[in-house]
Order: structure tokens, then C-alpha cells, then sequence
């Protein structure tokens, strides 16, 4: 149980440093080096009064709560009346520190105002205190990670919507800590079950002893402070803003596996699990083990990961973080001997020896100031060093304790138990794994890859390509894919016309394929442009078989209707990795200047995440979010669609945003209509004036400056494809006559920014007519889907027109075009087969067991 405990408090708290590592490089680009050291100047005595400001009085609530000296509700009466004092008290003292810090810069005034919210941060940390009593870790955490996120989320916001201060970015950061208090407060004063504890208490608020603890744990606690904080607070004086800009970053990035001592601190003073001395301190030997591996690791990678996480000015900062690493494994061993000493009772043996590691910090910091930031890295190692020394000794005073070797050094005992854990934990996830992949059947899980490898072939050169030499310049001809990305595209290609063909194969063997004319419906178009290739000399290579084999595939072996949520679990994906490499690495993931054209710049630029243009990705976002409506878990549903929606705003792709405001236009009244003949008319409907914009825009559209310059893109084009109308001039026409194209064109584009012109110009009408007839009969087939509780292929159908009538590239026949053909030749075929169910249900079907396929009824998520 303790080691749950701990892997529970350390995840919670990991998001505390996570979300500073996403606050982090942005505020630091923000803001800058000095803007970074000021705003850490401003927040950090905050927080520490937050700590300080309890006296003791945290340690001492939970104590008392541990033996059972007090209740639940006592200890919230006791943090709510205490609060008062010991928060003017503390407003006060920074009200001195900051005269001393501030004086003369020009921010006391700002200081003071942050300072009058101390007494929030003293409430939440006199709760926590409480909760570790009575070892409620979910309370502990809950009141730690909701400030931490709710600032994350805010400060995100104002950096990409305003020019943020660091004045206005310190007042988001101090006022956050109400989520806590008031969870913390719901927490202590629910009813729970009584236990042996709690009945032990008559009923009496023990004030002098709470008294006694307090200033006993109260040395400790200010030296644990001075030896984590002090550094940041009085290093503006002593340092300059600028190194302690880089020593906040390097801070920020050795503290993360602080979590870990920090939840084994939580676990160790809570009520023990055992009374086993050995099993009861399992936590603190995990903990140490722990906090070296992921010291270690941060370590190694810190001369790259600091500049490219925070920018190339913050490259002082890796040598301080390598030092601070160094110092946090020395910071686990101290807190958690020091956890030990308070749990005994030992407060004053706590406090003398994080006292003496306190003042050689502090000492040290300022004989070092003259090496910058390196100089408080070293500080702060000799200060961990010194206290870590000092609680060793005192617990080898303590009876019972336990020696230093049980403490920190790991047995058979303790591996033997993660591997039971690991073991059970295994069991029960990949057995449930089993069993689902198991019921959904071979063909739901083929098909399933084939769209995620028809993904990746997109997405993963581009990614590679990102990291590897930065963004590209728009619309640029030359090829600067590196060859490792283009030969993992390859292999991706392999792969996929591997499966398309095994199970294609696996259709016909010891089979009777049904619905075989139809099959001529999907593949016909894709055909007949690979012909108007090869007459116009454009020899078609091995990709180009690989959606015509997948369709082939699809109709053999139809999968189960679930595989549609794959597009809707790539779209989400897509979009939220392009919002976090636009927080961590704006230069990569945003358009911004020329390349982002005349649109009105979205916080600090249009989103294109890993694709070349921002219209790319709202394009593929706005044909995957029909999908997020097959997700089976509402949670997961809802988030995949406001995340989608979020970065559809923020590309600024103004034909895509009108196609996701269709579709959620459509699906709402679906929603809202009951009677099946009207829910038909309603999604029918917008698909029909989709087609109308798809075919009529280009062709009565006479200014070349319609729609964007597009009235002259699509003139130059039908005047070429009148010299070739049945066939037209091949998929690759764009491409190659590039240089003759441009003037004609305006400029150099690579599709007609029309499906209707794109198909007619790569296909002529042969391949337009066929083309639709697939959509026709997807069309078709999409209405008993719908009928059946899953209105996302009418849906698809919907987000495939209104972005088809300005746009055109998701309907290349490569596996670029996978999140267009594939969905059409998925609805054609499931509608197909749907149709003939007798008895449609809005679940998920059975499997026959003797098979491992699913029978013919209905099988959809519900909606």
C-alpha cells in the first residue's frame, strides 16, 4: 500500500514541475532572462511565506492528527483560526524583504501587493498538513495540482493572447493557490468512517502541545526553506537578474524528481500501512532509488534538452543544473530522514540539523556570488550535503527508527515486491488488452493500422524535418527531408500495402466475398487517374497502389464500425501535440509574417504543427473530428473535440473552420431531433449544399481575385484541362509544370484548391463522374449508419464538402489521401453491410467465438 501511496503522491505532484516546464520556456521567451528573474523574485517569497508562515504549526497538525490527538474538522478549525495571525505576521515580514530586495527598483509597490495573499498560501499548506495526517493523499494532492494546473492553463493563455509582464504573470501565479484552499477545506470537514485514531480523541483541541511541536519543527522548517528557496529569494541583489535567471531555469529542471521526496515525505508522516518497520519504510528506499536513476538521467541530457526546451540564451544554465541534480539526490535523503525525525517526535533534532545545512548555503552563496549562478548551484549541493549529514546522525539517536541502510539502500524484499506489483498490474492491463483486441477481430485491427500507418507517412517526415533543420520555407520546391525520414516514410508505405494485402488475401481464402460488383465503386476512380497518368506519361510508383490495395482489402474484409474512431483519435493527437510544440517551440509549430499570408495573426501565429501550412492542419483536424463523436468514453469524446476545435481556431483556416462549424452545426440538431425521417432530411441536407459550393463555386467564379486568388487558380486550370477533357492531364500535372503554371496561377500551388477542379484536371470527367458515384453511395450507405445511432459518416460526408470547395489536397491519390479515401470506401462498405441488418443496435456487438469475427449485426459506439 505504501508503494502505491507513493507512485500515487509522486505522479500528482510530477505535474506540479511538468506544468512549470510548460510556464517555464514560455514566460522565459516572454519575458526573457531578466524578465524570468524578476518574476521569480516577485513569486518565490510568496511561496516560501506560504511554508514559513505556518511556523511549524503544518508538522504539528499532522503529528497530532497521526496519533489520533485530534479530528478532521478540529484541524480545519484550528488552520482557519490560525490563519489570521500568522498571516498578518507574515505580510509583515515581506513587507521587510522586500524593502530589501525591492528597494530602489521600482517593484516594492507590486512586491506588497502580491504579498497580501500570502495568508492563502499559509491556509493551503496548514490543510495539507491536516490531510498528511490522517493520510488522505488524494486531498494532499488535489490541494497541490489544481493551483498548479489552473495557473498553467492561465498563464498559457495571457503569454499567446497578451504581452504579458512578469509583474501580471506573478498575480496569476499567487492568486491560483485558491483552487487549493478550498478543496483542502471540503476535504477536512467531510464526514468519514471513524477509526481507532480518531476515536482516541476526547474531544479536546490540545493547544499547548500543538504549541510546543510548532516551535520545535519551526527551526526546520525555515532552514529546509533558506536551503530550497532562500538562494532564489535574495539572489537578485546578489547575483543579478540575469544569473538568476539562468538559476531559476536550472531550478526548475533538477527539481523535478523533488516530487519523489516529496511524496515519500507525505507517505512516512501519514498513519503507518504496517507495523512492520521494514515494510513501512519500503517508501523512502523506492524513493532514493528513484530520485538517483531520474537525477541521473536529467543530468545526461541537460546540455541539450535546457537550450532547446528554453532558447539558446539560457545555455549558462546547464552546468548549474547538472550541479542542482547532484544536490537533489543529497535533498531526497534529507527530507526523507528528516520525515523520519518528526514522525518519532524528534522535531528539535530535525531542525538543528537542516539549521546548520541552512547557514552553509547561505554562507557559501554569498563567498560565490562573484561565479554567477554556478556559485548558488554549488551553494545549495554543500547545504543538502551538510543537512543530510546532520539528520543521519540525529536518527541514529532515535530508537526504533530504523538504520540508515533500511532507509535508503533497496533489498530482495523490495524488488521482489515492485515485481509483484509490476506482475499484477500486467496481468490485469495486458489481459484486458487481450481480451479486447481478442473481441474486436482481425480485420477491425488490420484496418486500424493501415489508417495509423496512412498517418504516420504523413506526419513523420515532416516531424523529423522540424526537429532536424527547423521549418521550412512555405511552398518551397527543394527537398530538405532528411533521408532517414524519407526512408521511415518508405518503410511505412511497405507496411501498410503488407497488411493491405494480407488481408485482402485472408478475404478470398476459404471465403465467398460478398457485395463483389460494388467493389468496382471505390477502386474505379482511383484507377482511372493512375490512367490519365500513364497517358500523359506520369508513371504511377508503388504508392500509388496502396489505396486502391486498401480499398480492395476493406470490401473483402469489412471491419467492425469502431475502427471509424481511429481518424477521431489521430485528429485529437494531431492537435494536441501541435499545441504543445506551439508552448514549448513556438518558432517551430507556428506561421507567422509572410508565411502566414494576410490572415490576422492567432497568438503569436497560425498553428501548422508538423504539417508545411496551417491550412494542412486544419484540413486534416476538420475531416478527423466527425470521428471524435465514435469515441466510446464521453471524457475522452468531449476532450478530443474541444482540443480539435481549439487548434481549428488557432490555424486560422477559415475553409476548415467553416466545415468543424458544420459538422457540429449538424450534429447538435441530430441530437436534438428524435423522429429518424427528419434526423435523415437534417443530415442530408448541409451534405447537399456542400456538393452545391463544391461544384458551382469554380465554375461561375469570373474575378481572379475571388476567394483569395483562387478565381484565378481555378481559370488557369479548366483552360488547361479543356485541351484533355475525358481524361485529363494526370495526377501529377501540378508538379511538373510548376514553372509554365505560376504566372498563369499567380503563383506556384500543387492542387486546384477544388476537389471538382482537382479531379477533372488529375482525371479528367471520367474520373470526377466515378469519383461521384463513390461519394453517391457513401452518401447513400451513410443514412443507416446514422438510423443505427452513429451519424459520424453523414458527418464526415458534411466536413468532406465544406472543406472541399476551397481546398484540395487531402484527395491526393497517395497515402497523403488516406483521411479522404479511406473514410468514403470504410461508409460505403459498413453502410452497405449495415443495410442489411435486421435488427440494428446502438452497441457493441458480440463476437462469434468459433471465429473471432463479429456477427452482422449493428456494431457502433454509442453517440
Amino acid at each position: 500500500m505504501s508503494t502505491r501511496k507513493l507512485v500515487s503522491a509522486s505522479v500528482a505532484n510530477l505535474l506540479i514541475p511538468i506544468s512549470g516546464l510548460v510556464v517555464g520556456p514560455i514566460l522565459s521567451r516572454e519575458l526573457g532572462p531578466s524578465g524570468r528573474g524578476l518574476y521569480a523574485a516577485l513569486t518565490l517569497p510568496i511561496v516560501v511565506c506560504g511554508w514559513f508562515g505556518t511556523y511549524g504549526l503544518q508538522d504539528a497538525l499532522t503529528f497530532h492528527l497521526r496519533d489520533g490527538r485530534l479530528s478532521r474538522r478540529a484541524a480545519a478549525r484550528v488552520s482557519l483560526l490560525a490563519v489570521v495571525p500568522l498571516g498578518v505576521l507574515g505580510i509583515g515580514l515581506l513587507a521587510v524583504l522586500g524593502f530589501f530586495v525591492f528597494g530602489g527598483t521600482g517593484h516594492y509597490g507590486q512586491f506588497l501587493t502580491l504579498a497580501l495573499l500570502a495568508p492563502l498560501h499559509v491556509l493551503a499548506n496548514l490543510f495539507m498538513g491536516g490531510l498528511t495526517g490522517v493520510s488522505d493523499i488524494r486531498g494532499v494532492n488535489l490541494v497541490k495540482v489544481l493551483p498548479a494546473l489552473l495557473r498553467t492553463a492561465l498563464v498559457v493563455f495571457a503569454c499567446l493572447a497578451f504581452d504579458l509582464s512578469a509583474y501580471w504573470a506573478s498575480v496569476i501565479f499567487v492568486a491560483s493557490i485558491a483552487a487549493g484552499v478550498i478543496v483542502g477545506l471540503l476535504r477536512l470537514r467531510r464526514e468519514t468512517a471513524p477509526d481507532e485514531a480518531d476515536a482516541a480523541w476526547d474531544g479536546r483541541i490540545p493547544t499547548r502541545s500543538l504549541v510546543t511541536y510548532s516551535l520545535a519543527a519551526l527551526p526546520g522548517v525555515l532552514a529546509a526553506i533558506s536551503s530550497a528557496r532562500l538562494d532564489q529569494i535574495i539572489g537578485l541583489p546578489v547575483i543579478g537578474a540575469e544569473q538568476l535567471g539562468y538559476y531559476a531555469v536550472a531550478v526548475s529542471v533538477a527539481e523535478i524528481p523533488m516530487v519523489i521526496a516529496t511524496a515519500a515525505r507525505t507517505v512516512l508522516m501519514g498513519r503507518p500501512s504496517s507495523d512492520d518497520p521494514r515494510r513501512a519504510t519500503r517508501v523512502a528506499r523506492l524513493a532514493v532509488v528513484a530520485s538517483f536513476g531520474a537525477c541521473a538521467f536529467l543530468a545526461a541530457i541537460a546540455a541539450v534538452a535546457v537550450p532547446w526546451v528554453f532558447g539558446a540564451p539560457f545555455t549558462p544554465a546547464v552546468l548549474p543544473t547538472v550541479i542542482l541534480c547532484a544536490g537533489t539526490t543529497l535533498y531526497t535523503c534529507m527530507v526523507i530522514f528528516s520525515a523520519v525525525l518528526l514522525a518519532n517526535g524528534r522535531a528539535a533534532s530535525s531542525s538543528a540539523a537542516l539549521v546548520t545545512g541552512s547557514v552553509v548555503s547561505i554562507v557559501l552563496l554569498f563567498l560565490l556570488a562573484p561565479m554567477g549562478a554556478v556559485g548558488a548551484a554549488v551553494a545549495s549541493l554543500a547545504g543538502y550535503g551538510v543537512s543530510v549529514i546532520g539528520t543521519a546522525w540525529a536518527l541514529g539517536k532515535v530508537p526504533d527508527s530504523g538504520s540508515l541502510r533500511m532507509l535508503t539502500v533497496p533489498g530482495r524484499d523490495d524488488v521482489q515486491a515492485v515485481r509483484t506489483r509490476l506482475a499484477a498490474l500486467s496481468d490485469t492491463s495486458i489481459g484486458r488488452i487481450v481480451r479486447r483486441l481478442g473481441g474486436i477481430g482481425f480485420p477491425t485491427l488490420a484496418v486500424g493500422a493501415l489508417i495509423v500507418l496512412g498517418w504516420l507517412r504523413v506526419v513523420l517526415p515532416h516531424v523529423v524535418q522540424l526537429f532536424s533543420g527547423g521549418r521550412p520555407e512555405f511552398n518551397s520546391r527543394d527537398d530538405t527531408v532528411p533521408a532517414l525520414a524519407d526512408r521511415a516514410g518508405d518503410a511505412s508505405t511497405l507496411v501498410f500495402l503488407a497488411i493491405a494485402a494480407l488481408l485482402a488475401v485472408s478475404g478470398v481464402w476459404g471465403r465467398r466475398p460478398s457485395h463483389l460488383p460494388w467493389l468496382l465503386v471505390p477502386i474505379a476512380p482511383l484507377v482511372a487517374i493512375a490512367i490519365s497518368g500513364a497517358v500523359n506519361g506520369q508513371a504511377p510508383g508503388i504508392v500509388t497502389l496502396a489505396l486502391p490495395l486498401a480499398a480492395l482489402a476493406i470490401w473483402l474484409r469489412p471491419p467492425r464500425q469502431e475502427v471509424l474512431a481511429t481518424f477521431g483519435a489521430l485528429g485529437a493527437i494531431t492537435a494536441a501535440g501541435s499545441i504543445l510544440l506551439a508552448l514549448v517551440r513556438s518558432d517551430l509549430a507556428l506561421l507567422s509574417g509572410a508565411d502566414a499570408g494576410d490572415k490576422a495573426v492567432l497568438f503569436g501565429g497560425l498553428l501548422a504543427g508538423p504539417y508545411p501550412h496551417s491550412n494542412v492542419l486544419g484540413i486534416s483536424l476538420a475531416l478527423s473530428l466527425p470521428f471524435a463523436f465514435c469515441l466510446r468514453y464521453a471524457a475522452l469524446r468531449w476532450g478530443s473535440v474541444a482540443v480539435m476545435l481549439v487548434a481549428l481556431f488557432w490555424t486560422g483556416s477559415r475553409s476548415s473552420q467553416l466545415a468543424a462549424a458544420a459538422v457540429i452545426g449538424t450534429y447538435a440538431a441530430y441530437r436534438l431531433v428524435r423522429r429518424q425521417p427528419l434526423r435523415s432530411w437534417l443530415l442530408s441536407v448541409p451534405i447537399a449544399g456542400g456538393v452545391a459550393l463544391v461544384i458551382f463555386v469554380p465554375l461561375v467564379t469570373t474575378d481572379p481575385a475571388g476567394f483569395t486568388r483562387r478565381g484565378q487558380i481555378w481559370d488557369a486550370l479548366l483552360d488547361r484541362w479543356a485541351d484533355r477533357p475525358m481524361l485529363g492531364l494526370g495526377p501529377e500535372f501540378l508538379d511538373r509544370q510548376q514553372a509554365q503554371l505560376a504566372v498563369e496561377m499567380g503563383g506556384s500551388f500543387n492542387h486546384a484548391h477544388n476537389v471538382l477542379v482537382q479531379l477533372i484536371v488529375a482525371g479528367g470527367m471520367v474520373a470526377a463522374v466515378l469519383f461521384a458515384v463513390l461519394f453517391a453511395e457513401s452518401w447513400r450507405w451513410s443514412m443507416p449508419l446514422a438510423r443505427a445511432g452513429m451519424p459520424a459518416a453523414a458527418l464526415f460526408l458534411v466536413a468532406f464538402c465544406y472543406v472541399s470547395w476551397l481546398e484540395a489536397s487531402h484527395v491526393s491519390t497517395t497515402l497523403a489521401g488516406y483521411a479522404a479515401w479511406l473514410p468514403l470506401v470504410l461508409i460505403a462498405r459498413l453502410g452497405l453491410r449495415a443495410s442489411e441488418s435486421t435488427s440494428p443496435t446502438a452497441g457493441y456487438a458480440p463476437v462469434a467465438p468459433s471465429t473471432g469475427e463479429p456477427d452482422q449485426k449493428m456494431t457502433v459506439s454509442r453517440m
